[in-house]
């Protein structure tokens, strides 16, 4: 599917009579980005131990190689990585089919000079699209994909693939990139480079994301500790009570009881020259 998404923004900068210009940089943007996906899926699976390697340089493939290499996460937390893999990798496959059954109707419509351009006055400025006129009866066909196949079939299904590819994505990153999986699901699935983020990650160890919080909760645990101990402070995890020798009573001048049980006396009394109201002084009266 990346590389009907490259095809369609290079499709931005070229003319429509020029399709085939849009499917050849797309091509070769698909082909660079897949090797990196390939070597990044070859190298995490060689050092998992996992069979079958030479699928990760397989177009379809590659995708249930993918919920493979995630299998150390469920999705949901119950469903088998490999499942919604498999699941994907066979509507990618149909997915490529009708896309490329539509980019072959397109070009054939182009070619017979049936599709034309019209220009129309907008809120912000002139709007064109493309209508088809004068089909002939042998690309009949044609027109119907031209007009059907995209708005009602293909982009139904893709968003039900997008759906599985999150959830694929996901748990592959939370696997291999567990601190930043959600950055990375997010911009693979916006932007057809997540080839690039399966390269960067091929050298990190795969690990169940229970696992990684448990170990960053403890981290962050053995962190605080560190804290409090270094700045002389009791440990509220420890359960420690005060350091008797550190500990310094603001109140300990009061007559009230301290920690040991013996009674302090009380300290002078600030407003003594006011009068205390035993003699009579008491300046309110």
């Amino acid at each position: 599917m990346d590389f009907f998404k490259y095809a369609l923004y290079a499709l931005q900068w070229v003319d429509t009579q020029q399709l085939w210009v849009s499917l050849l940089v797309g091509g070769i943007c698909f082909a660079l980005v897949f090797i990196f996906q390939g070597i990044g899926l070859y190298v995490i699976a060689a050092r998992e131990g996992v069979r079958h390697k030479w699928m990760a340089f397989v177009p379809f493939a590659n995708t249930y190689f993918i919920g493979v290499l995630a299998k150390k996460n469920r999705v949901f937390g119950k469903v088998d990585t490999q499942k919604f893999a498999l699941v994907a990798a066979v509507l990618e496959c149909v997915l490529f089919g009708g896309f490329l059954l539509y980019y072959i109707a397109h070009y054939k419509l182009i070619d017979a000079g049936c599709v034309y351009e019209v220009i129309e006055d907008g809120h912000y400025g002139p709007v064109s699209h493309f209508v088809l006129k004068h089909v002939p009866p042998e690309l009949g066909w044609a027109a119907w994909c031209y007009e059907m196949l995209y708005d009602y079939i293909l982009s139904w299904m893709y968003l039900v693939f997008l759906f599985l590819q999150i959830m694929v994505l996901s748990a592959f990153f939370q696997t291999y990139a567990a601190r930043r999986y959600f950055l990375f699901t997010l911009v693979s699935v916006l932007f057809p480079i997540q080839g690039i983020f399966i390269f960067a990650v091929r050298k990190n160890f795969g690990m169940g994301y229970r696992d990684y919080m448990r170990v960053e909760q403890e981290r962050q645990y053995r962190m605080y500790q560190q804290y409090y101990q270094q700045n002389g402070n009791f440990d509220p995890y420890n359960s420690q009570p005060p350091r008797q020798n550190n500990y310094n009573d603001p109140y300990q001048n009061n007559n009230f009881n301290n920690q040991n049980g013996n009674v302090q006396s009380a300290p002078d009394d600030p407003f003594s020259g006011f009068g205390n109201g035993k003699n009579g002084d008491d300046p309110f009266n």
